[in-house]
């Protein structure tokens, strides 16, 4: 699993989660630290600068080197795509893109960090797999949700729709580009994503956001007339984003309750890409390290979850104040994860 870790300043503390309404209050500051199994997430070994100057041979000169300070780069977006990187012969030539957003009532500010951090994130992933023809995008929220298309309300569906959800985007999405229930690389990703991705906080307080995963994989979601026909691709790497700050709470039979049997979560994600373990990567903001925003209590649940796709894997905290540092981080896993990609059959 690949941890992220970025020193940050969280600017905002969020309390109550599940509660049905949003409450923010107080400023915080937290730096990001490695907890649990933890891998290398930086993108390129480090390499050391050699000596400014060689040894003085002269008659009486001095024998010492001198080294300048190790100058630390600030993580970008834009990571380039040089002609010697390996970005070049990717295995894959495309993407799906699904993106579980918590809609609870607590989900406010979490949601405006996730949308936020999207515009950066999409366009280095465009600038840097230049190779990659198509992006398949879809949302699905961690419940039932009431306010999507008539037909399509079930958990797992993809979200075309958020007429009348609180603090959504009030919008039929529809129609997309490529006439599907989900945006592609063909919409106007600045108009289109906020508008499914923007689902709003009335949802309900029991969140199940892999629930909704493993849901929205179902082959059935898949079949002719489905919701979800022809989101997910055999001959695609599939990339999975959750937002969510789902406590374990006692009183919530949900995805992070202690009690869930979470055995079956990761074998029941990996059949959808044929149990290729490096087909898919999978990106959670959770309650975890710092957890300010939610009550102060950690997602084991969840966590696990994340944890167990190994370095296919990557974690951070859902209370940071930007989002855009992780998302960062994340090109390099999903550029190898395309590059080294085979495609079933």
């Amino acid at each position: 699993m690949r941890v992220s870790a970025i020193p940050l300043c969280v600017s905002a503390c969020l309390v109550g989660c599940g509660s049905g309404s949003a409450d923010a209050s107080g400023d915080t500051t937290a730096t990001q630290t490695t907890s649990g199994p933890s891998a290398d997430v930086s993108s390129a070994p480090p390499t050391s600068d050699p000596p400014t100057s060689g040894p003085d041979t002269s008659p009486g000169g001095s024998t010492e080197s001198s080294e300048g300070p190790d100058v630390v780069p600030p993580v970008v977006f834009d990571l380039g795509a040089a002609p010697d990187t390996p970005f070049l012969d990717m295995g894959c030539r495309g993407i799906d893109f699904l993106f579980v957003v918590d809609n609870s009532g607590s989900m406010t500010a979490q949601q405006q960090k996730f949308l936020n951090s999207f515009d950066g994130f999409i366009t280095a992933v465009e600038d840097s797999l230049g190779n990659v023809d198509s992006f398949n995008l879809g949302v699905i929220t961690s419940d039932n949700f009431g306010n999507n298309a008539p037909g399509c309300t079930s958990i797992g569906s993809l979200v075309t729709r958020t007429t009348g959800a609180f603090e959504s985007s009030n919008a039929d999405c529809e129609p997309f580009s490529d006439g599907h229930r989900f945006a592609t690389d063909q919409d106007d990703l600045t108009v289109k994503f906020p508008c499914i991705a923007q689902v709003g906080t009335s949802g309900s307080p029991i969140e199940q956001p892999v629930t909704a995963l493993i849901a929205a994989l179902d082959p059935a979601k898949a079949e002719s007339g489905a919701c979800n026909e022809n989101f997910l691709r055999d001959d695609a790497i599939l990339v999975v984003v959750i937002v969510s700050d789902d406590p374990p709470a006692d009183f919530d039979l949900d995805d992070a309750h202690p009690n869930t049997d979470t055995s079956m979560w990761h074998e029941l994600v990996l059949e959808a890409k044929q149990n290729d373990e490096k087909a898919l990567v999978v990106i959670g903001f959770l309650p975890y390290d710092d957890v300010s925003c939610n009550g102060g209590l950690a997602s084991p649940n969840l966590i696990g979850f994340v944890q167990s796709f190994e370095e296919q894997g990557v974690i951070a905290s859902v209370c940071l104040p930007d989002y855009s540092p992780v998302f960062a981080e994340t090109i390099a896993t999903i550029a190898e994860t395309c590059e080294n990609f085979v495609a079933p059959g």
